[in-house]
């Protein structure tokens, strides 16, 4: 889907990172050895933005999910659960995703992974709380040793991440 354009000029030197609140943070512009800030096509340009997805519009925020609990390290292949509550009952499945905070350069992003982790269907503990178990990445070739954003992601809409250390 196409959605509202930027208006501020994203050339070779940019970038764009996942926020752990579901927002995209935008950054950059075309280098110049010398900062120059006019009388150029494309100046140099210090502005960032955040983008804001259909997903975190307001009539959505209901099936927002909140992580109540979520364990600060995991290893590789551990079977663990997480803890969220949403305002209304849930319907599907809730997935969990790890997400790497990758850095950019040269509009090439390294690193940057989106691991969705094997789940089993949340199970209710009492209003609007729910425990899901889940399974983390196998081995290193999936995702290597580091933190990573944790999201619970109900019928499309990302809770706002927590961060997890993977180690072996």
């Amino acid at each position: 889907m196409t959605l509202t354009p930027g208006t501020v000029p994203r050339l070779y030197h940019s970038t764009a990172n996942l926020l752990p609140d579901g927002r995209v943070l935008l950054a950059g512009s075309n280098p110049h050895y010398v900062y120059r800030f006019e009388a150029v096509e494309f100046p140099t340009e210090l502005r960032i933005e955040a983008f804001s997805p259909e997903y975190l519009a307001p009539d959505r925020a209901n099936l927002r999910p909140v992580i109540e609990e979520v364990p600060e390290t995991v290893r590789y292949g551990e079977v663990f659960e997480i803890s969220v509550s949403v305002q209304l009952p849930v319907v599907g499945i809730i997935e969990v995703n790890m997400a790497s905070a990758p850095f950019a350069t040269h509009s090439f992003s390294q690193g940057q992974r989106l691991v969705k982790l094997t789940v089993t269907p949340s199970v209710p503990v009492d209003a609007g709380r729910y425990r899901i178990s889940c399974t983390a990445p196998a081995n290193g070739a999936v995702a290597p040793p580091s933190y990573y954003m944790v999201f619970a992601v109900n019928q499309g809409v990302p809770s706002v991440a927590r961060w997890v250390r993977l180690i072996s």
